[in-house]
C-alpha cells in the first residue's frame, strides 16, 4: 500500500484496539453544589442560591424584548399599509399585522401563566 502524507488510508492490516467503556466517577464533581443536609431533593433552579430569581429576571427581560420587537415590526407594517393604498398585497400585510397582534397577546398569556405576573 502506498502512503501519501496528509491522506488517511481506509484499509488497515490490523483492527483498531477496543476502547474500554467510560464509567462516571462516584460522588459529585469538585466544585458542584452540595445537597442540603436534611436530604431533601432540590431542583436545578434551587441548586445555587438566587439562581431562580436570576432565571425569572432574565426570562421576563427576554419576554419584553420579544414583545417590543413584534410591536415595532407591526407598527412598520401598519405604516406600509398606509402607503400601499389598494395594492393587492395589502390584505396579506393586514393579515400579518393581525397575526403579530395575536402573538403578542399569546406571549402575555404565557407570561401570566408561567410567572403569575400580569402582562402590561
Amino acid at each position: 500500500m502506498y502512503r501519501i502524507p496528509g491522506v488517511l488510508s481506509a484499509a488497515t492490516t490490523k483492527p483498531a484496539p477496543a476502547v474500554p467503556p467510560v464509567r462516571p466517577a462516584p460522588g459529585l464533581p469538585p466544585g458542584s453544589p452540595q445537597p442540603p443536609e436534611d436530604g431533601r431533593a432540590t431542583g436545578p433552579a434551587e441548586a445555587i442560591p438566587g439562581q431562580a430569581e436570576d432565571r425569572e429576571r432574565i426570562a421576563l427581560g427576554l419576554n419584553d424584548v420579544v414583545v417590543r420587537r413584534l410591536l415595532t415590526a407591526g407598527q412598520d407594517l401598519q405604516a406600509a399599509l398606509g402607503l400601499m393604498g389598494n395594492h393587492p398585497a395589502s390584505g396579506k400585510v393586514r393579515h400579518a399585522v393581525d397575526e403579530m397582534d395575536q402573538a403578542i397577546r399569546d406571549i402575555g398569556d404565557i407570561r401570566d401563566t408561567i410567572f403569575g405576573h400580569p402582562s402590561g
